[in-house]
């Protein structure tokens, strides 16, 4: 079994496939040098002009940041034709998987919306139905995320987090601290109309105490962000004075305190703020391991407190120690995997895996075929090398399919 997983790594770019040449799109890859803020909020760097601006806030914002997914351009993008490939894969004596992961990661999220409609209108038969009678299983859970309209997937990943039953906030937590200021106010607007409730609303519900509060102000609140945000030197001077001469547990305790250092504030301003406790303080703990090693203070104020560390130090850093947590757990966390390579396969998941091989010295791919199976594996492999980034790689049709 082991065997067969590393092989599959150098199958998948190998695999011939036969493709329609009306879906050539060929994708240039920019610089190496990684960021060390989260791709949010630039108004000029859309790689696709011609969809709605909810889901170009799910691309990639910065040059020097890369997802794996963009999608054909819009005039060799087809939905009918995708809807027929994707029906012929799903009808007759065998599901053609393989087919089916080629057609959904050759388009980005928006193009599949506008799949979902064409296969409804052209067969009146609902695609993640079909997709859920003959895949099922993590294979069909993967798809059902990737078809989901990116804001509407963000909201349904907060709700499950915040009416968990054994009130599992992590999830709420993580796309509070790594989701731009706009993506945010999507998700407010998507949980109003999918929820019928607004979210500020159903944490206070659902969530008590400080942990509530602090998770209000990171979801509800504008951030300061952009590619022309600059450091204020006087507020970070300030702010480091307020974190020298207070203890980690007062701002566990202190909401006020709390809000002041950590909200409404860019990132990068959040970051130069601990860089200078950290080299204040040289010959003690750093204010990360201070927070970790912490155990007076509430286990999930602790998580807050170390998410908002990590995401301002480097972003993509924190996902690939999230993946890694997940593969390495006693149970892997197939729900974590999915949502984190889904999530960011249009904004920066070829940087994330980039990362991850530098802190653990091996590919992501690598770790991902030794915690998952089956078609499910070849599909996640497939979006974390970028099917669009193949060279000469092209979507299928359905008379390629046998």
């Amino acid at each position: 079994m082991v065997d067969m997983r590393q092989a599959l790594l150098k199958d998948l770019s190998s695999t011939e496939i036969a493709f329609s040449p009306n879906f050539f799109y060929p994708i240039s890859c920019s610089s190496q040098t990684l960021s060390t803020g989260s791709s949010i909020d630039s108004e000029n760097s859309h790689r696709s002009k011609n969809i709605p601006m909810i889901f170009q806030m799910y691309e990639s914002q910065y040059e020097d940041l890369r997802g794996t997914i963009y999608g054909p351009s819009s005039p060799d993008f087809h939905p009918v034709q995708a809807s027929e490939t994707l029906r012929s894969s799903l009808h007759g004596l065998e599901t053609k998987d393989q087919t089916i992961i080629n057609t959904v990661l050759y388009h980005n999220n928006f193009q599949r919306q506008k799949i979902l409609g064409a296969y409804e209108d052209m067969y009146s038969r609902k695609l993640l139905e079909d997709l859920e009678e003959e895949c099922g299983g993590f294979f069909f859970e993967m798809c059902q995320s990737l078809f989901k309209a990116a804001p509407n997937y963000d909201a349904q990943c907060v709700y499950k987090s915040l009416s968990n039953r054994h009130g599992d906030r992590s999830v709420a937590i993580e796309i509070a601290c790594t989701r731009s200021p706009r993506q945010l106010r999507a998700l407010r607007d998507t949980y109003q109309t999918d929820y019928r409730k607004a979210l500020e609303k159903d944490i206070v519900v659902k969530v008590e105490g400080v942990v509530g509060k602090m998770l209000t102000l990171l979801l509800c609140n504008n951030r300061e962000e952009g590619l022309g945000v600059r450091v204020n030197d006087e507020l970070v001077d300030k702010h480091v004075k307020i974190l020298m001469s207070n203890t980690i547990d007062d701002i566990a305790k202190n909401v006020n305190l709390f809000e002041e250092l950590f909200i409404g504030h860019s990132w990068k301003h959040i970051g130069a703020v601990l860089d200078k406790v950290d080299e204040a303080r040289r010959d003690m703990q750093d204010v990360e391991t201070m927070i970790r090693r912490n155990k007076n203070i509430h286990s999930e104020i602790r998580l807050i407190l170390l998410t908002i560390v990590r995401v301002s130090r480097n972003i993509q850093i924190y996902f690939a120690e999230k993946l890694r947590a997940a593969m390495t757990a006693e149970r892997v966390d197939q729900s974590t995997i999915i949502r984190i390579c889904v999530s960011r396969s249009e904004i920066d998941l070829q940087d994330i895996s980039l990362e991850y091989k530098r802190k653990y010295h091996r590919p992501l791919e690598h770790d991902i075929c030794q915690s998952t199976s089956g078609e499910y594996t070849r599909m996640i492999c497939t979006l974390l090398n970028g099917f669009n980034n193949i060279e000469n790689s092209l979507a299928p049709t359905p008379e390629s399919i046998e």
